[in-house]
């Protein structure tokens, strides 16, 4: 007998949010004991991310379509939603969404579904609002055995410890433009450093911002661009880089800061917080399902109505405002004093261990799928698995 097989859909070439994303559940299907086969949704607006090969050997019958993308972009991409092959008899979507509000015209996407996952409670909340199918939070689990070796690193060039480094004080801020400007607030981000480290300060610091698909946005490249210019310690970063060119920013951050309005999760904050970083971010959204009070500097946010209409966020509905003299004193606090920055990079770090632990996700996974095995008519799928199979414990 064969273990239970799952067709995960995705944008698994990785490189941006939804692709890192479907990667990081196909870690969470693994350690549940399931058999993964990639099917690899190539976007062209990401084309610099790194095509998923096929796999050489025969592709097997699947249990399970796993469909690991927004409904939006199969509508709004020419070509996409043709390119899925969905035969087995159950299926699953993973979504990711930001707001509170329940995404207009993603209703569409429920066809077929007999569970929807998404990344947090909080996005749980919000798509659960209107779905007719069971919703699960299923946080992301991240690359721990990356993680780890990002930490020894930095521990090696202490980076992790109070005894403090020579350089300047590195500020770490990384999004992609097809995510939103408005939502990812690179602004606050310059306006927040820019407060807490005056030109002609006391502090050596400086801040790295990292822009995805930026020459896909030339105009709002250029516009942040020349917001950065004339202070050399505001460094842009817009080609794609590798992992191991991104991981060499983990390395040198000595903060990651996130000054959004909206997250449904925050793969960038869960990253540094493993790899041991200290992170200040708006103490809104899906991050806060990983980063509970003490393991970061988080920032208060008020809820406010969005003012203008950008992508899917539409003016009138509610995000949240970050406090940016409270993200500078954050900053500066942490500049200052290094012991304390080391704590918090500890407490991170053992939050998000807790947090997206592989054997508790994979338990999320098990009693998900578990409960689809259970409904009438599908005793054959349970009965085909291997005697010892933990979905067979579920009996």
């Amino acid at each position: 007998m064969s273990p239970l097989v799952v067709n995960l859909w995705g944008h698994l070439g990785g490189g941006f949010g939804l692709g890192e994303g479907a990667l990081c559940t196909a870690r969470a299907l693994g350690a549940a004991g399931l058999t993964v086969q990639l099917r690899d949704l190539p976007l062209a607006s990401h084309p610099g991310a790194a095509p998923i090969q096929a796999a050489a050997e025969p592709v097997l019958p699947a249990a399970i379509d796993l469909l690991h993308t927004n409904p939006n972009v199969l509508r709004q991409t020419d070509g996409l939603a043709a390119q899925l092959q969905l035969e087995a008899p159950l299926r699953i979507g993973y979504w990711a969404w930001e707001l509170e509000a329940f995404p207009d015209g993603w209703e569409v996407g429920f066809g077929g579904l007999d569970q929807l996952w998404c990344p947090s409670p909080f996005c749980a909340t919000a798509l659960g609002q209107r779905s007719p199918v069971p919703v699960t939070a299923l946080p992301h689990l991240i690359d721990w055995t990356r993680a780890d070796r990002l930490a020894q690193r930095r521990a090696r060039l202490g980076r992790s410890g109070d005894a403090g480094h020579r350089g300047p004080f590195t500020v770490l801020f990384a999004f992609d433009f097809w995510s939103t400007r408005a939502r990812k607030n690179p602004d606050g981000v310059i306006a927040a450093f820019l407060a807490a480290f005056p030109p002609g300060g006391s502090v050596e610091a400086r801040l790295v911002l990292k822009l995805g698909s930026a020459a896909q946005f030339p105009e709002a490249t250029a516009e942040l661009a020349e917001r950065c210019a004339g202070d050399p310690r505001l460094e842009l970063i817009t080609s794609h880089l590798s992992t191991d060119e991104f991981d060499a920013l983990y390395v040198q951050a000595d903060v990651v800061l996130s000054l959004h309005r909206a997250e449904g999760f925050g793969l960038l904050l869960a990253e540094a917080m493993a790899a041991g970083i200290p992170t200040v971010a708006s103490g809104y959204g899906g991050n806060l399902c990983f980063m509970p009070p003490g393991s970061a500097e988080l920032v208060p946010c008020r809820r406010v109505l969005i003012q203008r209409t950008e992508g899917d966020y539409r003016a009138g509905w509610c995000w949240g405002e970050p406090d940016l003299d409270g993200a500078a004193a954050a900053l500066r606090r942490l500049a200052d004093h290094p012991a304390l920055a080391a704590q918090l990079a500890a407490a991170g770090r053992q939050a998000v261990r807790e947090a997206l632990d592989p054997a508790g996700l994979a338990a999320v996974v098990a009693e998900r799928i578990g409960s689809l095995l259970r409904w009438g008519g599908r005793a054959e799928l349970l009965a085909a698995l291997p005697q010892q199979h933990s979905l067979r414990r579920l009996q």
